[in-house]
């Protein structure tokens, strides 16, 4: 069988893929992953065939760019740390256009090479992040099966997406015309099941054709380091954040040096993921912190007595699989579904969102290393991934769906 993934143009929704593509290459089908340019380097890293398409759009600029477009025309915007709550419902209304337009304008891109892969290679599955619009077109173009893919828990605005349950009256007019253009019938939903990665507990919403699956944590290629081969003489506390932004315009300091300093004070080894691009803008000079650079989370979370971190999937999901009790921090809104899901399961302490105090964080890390309560209930989280179906028993599952000719 040939089996198309198609992520979205970013690494931290191809790589909860990677494990799926590798189970479908192992189990002796044929796999390419067509992405556009920000995620071609990463796909090639995995061992995967990448194949590049739609360079023409930068979705991740088109999505950066709303915020200051929405301004522009309506004098109103998203807070620094992405709350809406100031906004008009007219602003708010209009952002969330512009948001999409983003998602609309790669679909565009990426149809004409999409679909001439489809009628070239002419894949027999598609697997695609939900959010990639384009994906029930080239799925329809090959007549092939559609399977969805989610990162981890599945937000609420996702059932609004063309092609995942948007009724057709509030698709774009210019993503109806994509379609129609290319002799595709627009349809409500087209895919046939969704694969949900991850413990089932921290899944807020109803996933429609639901496949249970274990969250296998990837996170980028890396080596390992002599000091991770031996137990630390402290707890060891790992800070990972979005270091390629600032928390506020005024910060006095980067986010990340703050949180190193505050949590460095306690009697504990602290450990400072950045990526290469983002050292330079760290200065931390600190006894018992150690700042290192692109290096996997995957690598690093074993022996970790808490994992702090702002709530991103990828992230909080990482520490979760190793069963690490975490702090989490929402840098903004949209990062508190996984927060709010990891604290109820007792697993965290998630602290009210875009409220950034490095003091409150220090303080949340020696609660979870003083009470034990925290580290029990991460470790149930973990045995409850480790029950989920593995990349080979989702495979098989998928084999016995498109064999018994399900088609949506």
């Amino acid at each position: 069988m040939r089996v198309l993934f198609i992520p979205a143009a970013v690494s931290s929704h191809h790589y909860p893929m990677v494990s799926l593509a590798w189970g479908f290459r192992s189990a002796g089908h044929e796999v390419y992953v067509a992405g556009q340019p920000p995620v071609v380097d990463s796909v090639v890293s995995t061992g995967l065939t990448a194949v590049p398409v739609g360079a023409a759009y930068d979705l991740l600029g088109g999505i950066t760019a709303a915020a200051d477009q929405v301004r522009a025309e309506t004098g109103e915007g998203p807070a620094p740390t992405g709350d809406l709550s100031a906004m008009s419902p007219a602003a708010r209304h209009r952002y969330a256009e512009l948001r999409t337009a983003p998602h609309v304008r790669a679909a565009a891109a990426m149809a004409a090479d999409l679909t001439g892969l489809a009628r070239h290679w002419a894949p027999d599955l598609v697997v695609s992040d939900p959010i990639t619009m384009v994906a029930p077109l080239v799925a329809s173009v090959a007549g092939a099966p559609l399977v969805h893919h989610l990162w981890g828990p599945q937000p609420a605005s996702l059932p609004k997406f063309p092609g995942y349950g948007a009724p057709l009256e509030r698709w774009p007019l210019e993503l109806l015309r994509l379609y129609r253009e290319h002799g595709v019938t627009p349809r409500e939903r087209r895919g046939i099941a969704t694969v949900d990665p991850g413990p089932a507990s921290l899944q807020p919403a109803s996933v429609p054709d639901r496949i249970a699956a274990r969250y296998m944590c990837y996170n980028g290629p890396g080596a390992l380091p002599d000091w991770l081969l031996a137990p630390p003489s402290r707890p060891r506390v790992v800070i990972s954040w979005l270091t390629a932004n600032t928390l506020t315009d005024t910060a006095a300091e980067h986010p990340v040096a703050a949180l190193a300093r505050a949590v460095g004070r306690l009697d504990v080894e602290v450990v400072v993921t950045v990526r290469a691009a983002d050292r330079a803008a760290l200065d931390i000079a600190q006894d018992r912190v150690r700042v290192v650079q692109d290096l996997p989370l995957n690598a690093l979370m074993p022996g970790c007595a808490v994992a702090v971190n702002h709530g991103g999937t990828g992230t909080a999901l990482t520490a979760a699989c190793h069963g690490v009790p975490q702090v989490i921090a929402p840098y903004n809104p949209g990062l508190s579904l996984n927060a709010e899901a990891l604290g109820a399961s007792g697993a965290a302490i998630a602290l009210p969102a875009a409220s950034f105090d490095p003091q409150a964080v220090a303080d949340a890390v020696a609660t979870v290393l003083a009470d034990e309560v925290y580290a029990k209930a991460a470790d149930t989280l973990r045995a409850e991934n480790q029950a989920q179906p593995t990349p080979i028993d989702v495979v098989r599952t998928i084999e016995d769906m498109t064999l018994a000719g399900a088609t949506a």
